[in-house]
């Protein structure tokens, strides 16, 4: 089974980008991976309360797991508007992800 870290930086409501991101883990989950999904940047306002935060928990229930960089957060004002499922980590965790956790990392 691989381990797949998707990381997304994009606004879902200004490009595509995070639709494919969709996409691409909940076919890799299908397939048997290990999924996650790491918000940096913008890519953090894709999980608040809203249509699209609904698309992560819908993920999230599939067994996608859901983390968001908490400077990111915290610079957005999302800390108290964030969908259940995410888990909020300092960005020294993403190195450790990649270095030591997933097999294929993918950044969009």
């Amino acid at each position: 089974m691989t381990s797949l870290l998707l990381i997304l930086s994009k606004d879902p409501y200004t490009t595509e980008i995070p639709d494919l991101v969709l996409e691409i883990g909940l076919n890799a989950k299908e397939k048997g991976s290990s999924v996650a999904l790491y918000l940096v940047e913008d890519g953090v306002t894709a999980a608040r309360k809203c249509e699209f935060g609904d698309k992560i928990m819908a993920a999230w229930k599939k067994g996608i797991k859901v983390y968001a960089d908490d400077k990111a957060v915290l610079a957005r004002g999302l800390s108290d508007k964030l969908i259940d499922g995410v888990e909020i980590k300092e960005i020294g965790s993403l190195l450790d992800f990649i270095m030591d956790e997933y097999e294929k990392v993918a950044w969009f």
